[in-house]
C-alpha cells in the first residue's frame, strides 16, 4: 500500500485574527506538493478510523460510476 516517509517538520504561527491565520494556511498548503498533500490526508483518515475504534483493514475506495450520452 502507499507509505511514504515524511519530513516531519513543526511550522508556527502567531495571528492576531481569524483573517491573518486563514492566510498564513492558505500560503502554506499552496506550498505543499500535491504528493505531500495526499500522504497527509491518508494519515488524517487512518487517525479519524482510530478514534472511531476502526483500526485493522485499510478503508475501501468508494466508486462512483456514471455514463453520460450526448443526444
Amino acid at each position: 500500500m502507499f507509505k511514504r516517509k515524511i519530513r516531519r517538520r513543526v511550522w508556527e504561527n502567531k495571528a492576531f485574527s481569524f483573517k491573518e491565520a486563514e492566510e498564513f494556511d492558505t500560503k502554506f498548503w499552496k506550498k505543499q506538493k500535491a504528493s505531500t498533500k495526499f500522504s497527509i490526508t491518508w494519515m488524517m483518515i487512518s487517525d479519524y478510523l482510530k478514534m472511531r475504534g476502526k483500526s485493522g483493514s485499510l478503508p475501501r475506495l468508494r466508486k462512483s460510476i456514471q455514463t453520460i450520452k450526448y443526444l
